[in-house]
C-alpha cells in the first residue's frame, strides 16, 4: 500500500502535540510517553477510531518563522512499520460502518482495494489526528510534573480498560481459544 511506503508528516497543532507526546517528561529517568513519532503514528488511528474522534488538517504556524509546524516520520520508519499500519488501516475500514454501512464494501475496502480510494486514506489520517488529540488531552494536557504524567497515564489506561474491556472476561477469551 503506497501510503505506508513514504514519509509521513504531522502538521500544525498535531505536530506540536506529537512533539510533546514524544518528549522526555522526567529528566532524571529520561521517561517519555512515546519514544518515537512512528509509535504515535501506529497507535493514534486506533485511539481516534475507538474514541470516535477525527480532526481536520491544521495549519498552525510558528510565529517566529511563519511556517506551518511540522514533525516527520521518516519513510524508512513508516516502511518498517508497514505491517502494523496496514493492519490498523484494514481494521478501521472493516469496523467503520458509519462511513460504509455495507459489510461487503467494507471488506472490499479492507482487503481487495486497500488504499485505492483517496477518501479512505484521508479518513484514516483524520483518525490519526483525532487520536493524537485524544492522547494529548488524556496524557499531556494539564500535567507539568513527572508524577502528574504518570497519574494521567494510569487514569487513561483505567478509563480505556473500563470503556473497552470491562465486558470481556478471562472465560470469554478462553472460549474463543478452545476449538470445538
Amino acid at each position: 500500500m503506497e501510503m505506508f511506503r513514504k514519509q509521513y508528516r504531522f502538521r500544525g497543532i498535531h505536530a506540536l502535540r506529537v512533539d510533546q507526546l514524544t518528549s522526555v517528561f522526567d529528566g532524571e529517568s529520561k521517561a517519555s510517553l512515546f519514544k518515537r513519532n512512528i509509535d504515535v503514528y501506529v497507535n493514534a488511528p486506533l485511539v481516534g477510531f475507538l474514541y470516535g474522534r477525527t480532526a481536520e488538517i491544521d495549519h498552525t504556524k510558528n510565529p517566529e518563522t511563519n511556517q506551518v509546524y511540522g514533525e516527520n516520520v521518516m519513510g524508512d520508519r513508516v516502511m518498517a512499520s508497514e505491517e502494523e499500519l496496514l493492519f490498523n488501516f484494514r481494521l478501521i475500514m472493516l469496523l467503520d460502518n458509519e462511513h460504509e454501512p455495507d459489510e461487503n464494501k467494507r471488506i472490499d475496502k479492507a482487503f481487495r482495494s486497500t488504499g485505492d480510494d483517496p477518501q479512505d486514506e484521508a479518513r484514516f489520517d483524520s483518525y490519526v489526528r483525532g487520536g493524537i488529540d485524544v492522547l494529548y488531552e488524556k496524557l499531556i494536557e494539564g500535567a507539568s510534573k513527572p508524577d502528574e504524567y504518570i497519574d494521567k497515564l494510569y487514569d487513561f489506561i483505567e478509563e480505556f480498560q473500563e470503556r473497552f474491556n470491562s465486558e470481556i472476561s478471562d472465560d470469554d477469551i478462553l472460549q474463543l481459544c478452545i476449538k470445538e
